[in-house]
């Protein structure tokens, strides 16, 4: 046979409970389950707003540079990068929700906490660069 993540949990004595919820759970074999549905759910939005501060992060370092560049939007080349994070910014979620769905809820445990400590991260890093310009902005 199939490996049994229940019984081998069992047999080493782990305990894969977090919240209430079985963490050795596969998504797709417990779809009547709510709770097994909250993790991957709850990844799958937090990956969206990781994405969406990053790439508004980066839409202002563009602009400051052109402002500091005197340069014109109109005048700027095609940006490919643009489109390709547009791109990722989609297929990223989906292709690890694909992966999330047909594996333990650790791993989409583990993304979430990753995403999360992400955007907590950026949340520091713009508030101190806030005031970095503020600061050079004032002197």
């Amino acid at each position: 046979g199939e490996f049994d993540m229940k019984e081998y949990a069992d047999q080493a004595n782990l305990n894969m409970d977090f919240l209430g919820i079985d963490l050795s759970q596969v998504p797709s074999k417990n779809w009547q389950d709510i709770k097994v549905l909250i993790i991957p759910i709850l990844y799958v939005i937090s990956s969206f707003v990781s994405i969406r501060m990053s790439t508004n992060m980066n839409k202002k370092k563009e602009e400051k540079k052109l402002i500091t560049d005197g340069e014109n939007k109109e005048e700027e080349a095609y940006n490919p990068m643009q489109d390709a994070s547009k791109t990722m910014m989609w297929m990223m979620p989906i292709m690890s929700i694909s992966i999330a769905a047909i594996a333990p809820l650790g791993l989409a445990l583990y993304w979430l906490m990753n995403n999360i400590l992400m955007i907590l991260e950026r949340l520091v890093y713009n508030k101190i660069l806030n005031k970095e310009e503020e600061a050079e902005e004032n002197a």
